[in-house]
């Protein structure tokens, strides 16, 4: 595979990465096999696609994001300059990462990183590496970070720290931060140099604007293939745009200026032709100009050379002896930064012991406060710790009493006699009681009135329920009311003779039936219970044994229980306080390693210091030695010159380069200016006398002060600088004077036959290209109806003629002007105006005539795709080959018989198809891609922001047995295999 990208000069776009942006805490998406996303709504599918075309366009800011990139919403509502930055950048944190294999840059992936710049300019910025992106991972993503396994944030995530380690691993780092360095990193085309090209991304075959634009119109239209959108007609015009090989405003037209100027024009063109043939003198005159000027102060300047010379040998000899001293006082800050470093690390080793003890001293208390907790969680939260103790105490009692009886034959025989004793006296009471529900119509309660009953019950409740099982004979009954007669009824009570007697409350009382099943209820457990007691002499040893066992370990168990919850409120002060001084501890630690870090750093620093203050000091003297050569040199000049070699005369100036070439140029310019003077004069005297200058009788003498040359030289000069100046604006009066409408006609037409070849040559691209099941395609580029009308109209216009334009085909020029520049502002006729629209026309396999009804989305959508496929291989670099993103938003609302067509041919033709979905997309689309990414399958504990969790880290997952490119990729590290 790497064999022929290198054949091929393969430009393959391969990963995209985002970090703490759109909506996610990170996304690594492979990019190579195209491949669909797939996720909850609005979780940032479409965004992460969408971030490709950041790293696409040369661009610095979200400024006009709207016309820039074309971000929208479903809708097509465009989002704001605003929100584009702070979706894509919301944080310092906030990276986007472009994986590229470039094989025309060295055969190692490089990768392209976005990140915030300042909020006010809503500006980002971007730096390249060689370094391929697992070698920075760990700059951006903590795989070991949180408790489950997804990774997280890297605490320390900061630009500088990113821009430090990369200008240290990786020699080719580069920032890049203007849209012109930027046009020439990511569209280089010069293939043979390596370093020119090895952050392409797009080779294009010029890097000028025009082609540059016609590029960005094609990312556009790559990410929104969408048939009702207006991107295909933006993209169209602007690539017939950038065809344009001038742009010129002729719109801006004074028909009153249509005047004969004839004979004015052709009398200021003999003048300027006459100056303009003198122009080779006026060159060499300029030369000798030059030459004077660039040697005006020669003598001054040899003089403040030697000056400066001098000053500079005594400043350097006194910044030895500063320098030596300097040197001695940073050996010792070396010595004194060694003694901190080792104070520190002894610290650290008695501290570290310190928290060795309190470590294992937290996990005994925290595995017993662990364990209580869990003793604790069994129960009801209402339940209350002496509540638990006191239950596990009835049930360490009851456990021990039942081991009590399996060990001691008397218990169990003591405990059986007294349950027999029990069950008696309950079957006697289950009788009575059973004999009082077969008679109950006899009971007191029912012969009884309710007051003499309710009496009664007040004195004695068990004698008021009793049940005589007959009839009350009438004297009973008189003697039973005539007794509770003496009851006074009072508001509360009853009195008896003065005492106070309660009255009952009748819907409390318990019939004999509930009795009845108490009783029964309570015999059963005693007759179960003896039942179990004649067992246990009736089980075999190793039966009782085995039974004796367990009731220990239960017993063993209950008593740890109790222990460890009667310890828990102290093991829980105790843990509470160990983690304390143990984060104290550690805090201290910390505080140690940094203090140390620092220290060390400064040690380091320090070191480094001595050694450049040695090569200094070594420097130092080695540029004394030379400036003390270059002042015996320059006197020995001074003196040929006749110049002073000492109290010179000139101002003193500390930027002169005290260089041997310094010293020889400045001899030089003495001589030059002597020869430059002497051929000034002569020249400007040879321009006085062809009337170029002005008669002056001064210019005319045999020695010329430097003033006077000055004054005649700028005369001259001004001149001819606005020659061609003057040349251009009598050409352009000319061509306003003969051809100011004819322009007009020509830049409509040309306009006209602009869309026209470019029609055509679309047309001549889909020769023979198969689409799905259509055998041919034409495309039909639409124009504004007014511009098409007037181009029509013109085509009568005879402009040769001398008869000036009528007065109505004039206004008809301002209506169209006012149509397509309103507010009469002059303007350029522009290709986004002109272009209407683009429509096509096809022919399906096996039929003969274009078909009449309209095509279907996704057809067109087909065809939009082959269409950016052309546009593209025009603009590219022809001896290169790419792999790019094709991004088919919402793929599952597209047919899916039209990916049997779309992938495999795109595939070939250099692109990887990306879409988006919901989590309803049907698996057979997710077949067709071939991979499938499930973006929000996992969400980190540990992410940069709250709202940005979702982490997609993983291999994309794939029907395709033969596992992605990533998975390729690493079984090709370890070679081939050899039997």
């Amino acid at each position: 595979m790497l064999k022929n990208a290198i054949d091929n000069l393969l430009i393959s776009i391969s990963r995209l990465i985002a970090i703490d942006s759109v909506g996610v805490a990170i996304a690594e998406i492979d990019l190579r096999e195209g491949g669909i996303l797939i996720g909850g709504g609005n979780i940032g599918k479409t965004s992460i696609l969408n971030a490709i075309r950041l790293f696409l366009l040369p661009e610095e800011n979200f400024k006009d994001s709207k016309s820039k990139f074309g971000f929208s919403d479903k809708e097509g509502n465009f989002y704001s300059n605003d929100e584009c930055f702070e979706h894509y950048f919301p944080s310092s944190t906030s990276f986007l990462i472009l994986e590229c294999d470039n094989y025309l840059g060295g055969p190692i992936p490089h990768c392209q990183i976005l990140y915030r710049g300042s909020s006010e300019k809503l500006d980002y910025r971007r730096m390249f590496t060689s370094l391929r992106y697992e070698q920075i991972r760990h700059l951006f993503w903590d795989g070991n970070a949180g408790y489950d396994g997804i990774g997280g944030r890297v605490d320390d995530l900061t630009l500088s720290k990113v821009q430090t380690f990369l200008k240290r691993e990786d020699k080719h780092f580069k920032p890049v931060t203007r849209s012109a360095k930027i046009k020439e990193v990511i569209y280089a085309n010069q293939l043979l140099d390596i370093d020119a090209m090895r952050f392409c991304l797009f080779p294009l075959s010029s890097t000028k604007d025009a082609d540059v634009d016609a590029f960005r119109a094609l990312v556009r239209l790559l990410f929104d293939m969408k048939t009702g959108s207006d991107t295909v007609r933006l993209a169209v015009a602007n690539i017939i745009e950038s065809r344009k090989k001038e742009r010129k405003d002729e719109l801006n037209f004074d028909i009153d200026a249509f005047i004969n100027h004839n004979d004015m024009l052709s009398r200021r063109e003999l003048i300027l032709k006459k100056i303009e043939s003198l122009r080779p003198e006026y060159e060499k005159l300029a030369l000798s100009h030059q030459q004077l000027v660039s040697n005006r102060n020669a003598e001054d300047a040899l003089m403040q050379y030697a000056m400066m010379l001098d000053s500079r040998i005594n400043q350097e000899n006194q910044i030895l002896k500063q320098e030596e001293i300097q040197l001695t006082f940073q050996k010792e800050k070396v010595r004194s930064a060694k003694k901190a470093c080792n104070d520190t690390l002894d610290k650290q080793k008695t501290l570290q012991g310190e928290i060795n003890v309190l470590s294992r001293r937290q996990t005994k208390l925290d595995e017993s406060v662990q364990n209580t907790n869990l003793i604790i969680n069994l129960y009801d939260e209402s339940e209350t710790i002496e509540s638990i103790v006191s239950g596990h105490r009835e049930h360490l009692a009851d456990k021990e009493q039942a081991l009590a009886l399996k060990q001691d034959a008397e218990k169990r025989q003591a405990e059986l006699e007294a349950l027999k004793q029990e069950v008696e006296k309950l079957e006697e009471m289950e009788a009575r009681y059973q004999a009082s529900v077969n008679a109950q119509e006899y009971k007191l309660f029912n012969q009884l009135p309710d007051s003499v009953w309710m009496k009664l019950a007040a004195v004695n409740l068990e004698v008021a329920e009793s049940n005589p099982a007959r009839p009350l004979t009438a004297s009973e009954q008189q003697a039973i009311e005539s007794f509770t007669d003496l009851l006074e009824a009072k508001d509360q009570h009853y009195t008896l003779w003065g005492l106070k007697l309660k009255p009952i409350q009748t819907d409390n009382r318990e019939s004999d039936q509930i009795r009845l099943s108490k009783v029964q209820e309570t015999l059963e457990r005693k007759r179960k219970r003896m039942v179990d007691l004649s067992a246990m002499d009736s089980q075999s040893r190793f039966e009782r044994i085995k039974d004796i066992s367990a009731l220990e370990t239960e017993i063993k168990r209950t008593q740890n229980e109790i222990s460890l919850l009667l310890a828990f409120t102290n093991n829980a002060h105790q843990l509470q306080e160990i983690n304390k001084e143990l984060a104290e501890a550690e805090q201290t630690r910390d505080s140690l390693q940094k203090q140390f870090d620092a220290q060390n750093e400064l040690l380091a620093q320090e070191k480094q210091s001595v050694e450049v203050q040695t090569d200094k000091l070594t420097e130092k003297k080695e540029q004394l030695e030379k400036l003390t050569g270059y002042r015996v040199r320059v006197k020995a000049e001074l003196q040929a010159h006749h110049l002073p070699v000492s109290d010179f005369s000139v101002l003193p100036d500390q930027t002169v380069d005290l260089s041997g070439e310094t010293l020889l140029k400045r001899i030089e310019s003495l001589n030059s200016k002597r020869q430059a003077k002497t051929d000034i004069t002569e020249r400007l005297q040879d321009f006085v006398r062809e009337q170029v200058l002005e008669n002056d009788d001064e210019l005319m003498l045999s020695h010329l002060d430097d003033e006077l040359l000055e004054h005649a030289f700028h005369q001259l000069q001004t001149r001819y600088q606005g020659l061609d100046e003057e040349f251009d604006i009598l050409r352009k009066h000319f061509i306003e004077h003969k051809h100011s409408v004819h322009a007009i006609i020509n830049e409509l037409k040309n306009n006209r036959e602009m869309v026209l070849q470019f029609e055509q040559s679309i047309n001549r691209a889909f020769q023979g290209v198969v689409i799905n099941d259509l055998s041919q395609v034409e495309a039909k580029i639409k124009v504004e109806a007014r511009f098409d009308d007037l181009v029509n109209e013109i085509e009568f216009f005879d402009t040769h003629s001398d008869q000036k334009a009528s007065e109505q085909f004039i206004e008809r020029l301002k209506a169209f002007s006012k149509k397509f520049f309103p507010e009469g502002k002059a303007a350029l006729l522009t290709m986004e105006q002109i272009v209407s629209g683009i429509s096509y026309r096809v022919k399906k396999q096996g039929q003969e005539g274009w078909e009449s009804k309209s095509q279907s989305t996704s057809t067109i959508m087909l065809i939009n795709i082959k269409l950016v496929e052309i546009l593209l291989g025009r603009l590219r670099n022809s001896a290169c080959s790419t792999q790019f993103p094709l991004v088919i938003d919402e793929g599952a609302s597209v047919d899916s018989s039209q990916f049997d067509w779309l992938l495999p041919n795109m595939k070939q033709a250099g692109f990887r198809v990306l879409s988006a979905s919901t989590n309803s997309a049907s698996s057979e689309i997710i077949f067709k891609f071939g991979q499938h990414f499930r973006l929000d399958a996992m969400r980190t504990a540990t992410p940069y922001s709250k709202a940005r969790t979702i982490a997609f880290t993983g291999m994309p997952e794939s029907f395709v047995t033969k596992g992605s490119t990533l998975d390729r990729e690493q079984l090709d590290m370890f070679g081939e295999a050899y039997e």
